[in-house]
């Protein structure tokens, strides 16, 4: 696998706070394990940020 990172970017209903997550992808983010940590990640910098439950509509970037 090449090393690389994945971006996850997530915005709040009034458009004015957005938390953004940054994983790194050398793990392999597909194997089930990484899958849901990454996921556990997601879900904790969202709340945290915007205290809000993550959307069902993210919309993930990568770039190597």
């Amino acid at each position: 696998m090449v090393p690389s990172y994945s971006s996850e970017d997530y915005t709040d209903a009034t458009g004015r706070r957005t938390v953004s997550v940054f994983t790194s992808t050398i793990f392999g983010l597909a194997e089930p394990e990484a899958g849901a940590a990454e996921q556990a990640l997601v879900t904790a910098a969202v709340w945290t940020m915007l205290h809000q439950p993550v959307p069902t509509s993210a919309m993930p970037t990568a770039s190597g």
